[in-house]
């Protein structure tokens, strides 16, 4: 582990999940006999260079989630301390109560979607070097549909450019203090993104993108469990 570098990761994981149409949270359920965010959890932690993770969670249910996490850390041998706060209204409230609760002492912090439960292999520690050129490292994959920009009635404004397009996904990286600075400008504003790389850019950090993966699915509809499925039957290709 980057012991030196001080890595911790923020995965929220306080969403309802309404899209999934499930009265469990998308996060908890089950996927090939594990829950979403206990693969999430091991399949990022083979990155030897985290050292401490925060999960945001539901406040009225963290007493449940702690046993959960107790029995995956027994059962799946993880090998570093996973601590849970109290996670917020919206992903960017969860997200800032996590960093609040972060230690100066970590240097990096990695944000990455308590859904999205396979994350390309050794990502983070991959990308760290980076943050001594830019603001803020993120996950993304090249567009592959023609897309377009349209108005409140879905008519079409303009057609975008595909190969200036990427899809952002997570995790997303960044010195602890640029973070901070984002999140607390974004209070101030009282502005809400949708995601933490367009928080930083707001405050004009430069965001670098960096290849993800095809396979690192967000898990929001049914249809999203299907194929986590079929991910999780076939070779895990990270």
């Amino acid at each position: 582990m980057y012991a030196d570098k001080g890595v911790a990761v923020i995965i929220p994981a306080a969403g309802a999940g309404s899209r999934m149409g499930t009265v469990q949270r998308k996060q908890f359920l089950n996927l090939r006999g594990k829950e979403v965010l206990e693969w999430t959890l091991c399949h990022l932690l083979e990155d030897e260079s985290i050292d401490a993770i925060w999960i945001a969670a539901p406040g009225s249910e963290l007493a449940s989630i702690s046993k959960k996490i107790k029995q995956w850390q027994k059962k799946d041998e993880f090998k570093i301390p996973i601590y849970l706060t109290e996670g917020g209204e919206t992903r960017q409230e969860s997200v800032f109560k996590a960093l609040m609760n972060i230690p100066e002492r970590f240097k990096y912090v990695a944000v990455h979607d308590g859904v999205r439960p396979f994350p390309p292999k050794g990502w983070i520690g991959s990308n760290l070097k980076l943050l001594s050129e830019v603001a803020g490292v993120s996950a993304a994959i090249p567009a592959v549909d023609t897309l377009m920009r349209v108005d409140a009635s879905a008519q079409v404004l303009e057609t975008l450019v595909r190969s200036e397009v990427w899809a952002i996904q997570t995790p997303q990286l960044f010195e602890r203090e640029v973070l901070m600075k984002a999140h607390f400008r974004a209070v101030e504003d009282q502005f809400t993104g949708t995601d933490d790389a367009g928080l930083v850019e707001r405050i004009d950090g430069k965001i670098q993108l960096k290849m993800g993966s095809l396979y690192n699915i967000k898990i929001t509809t049914p249809l999203d469990l299907v194929i986590g499925e079929a991910i999780l039957t076939g070779a895990y290709p990270l």
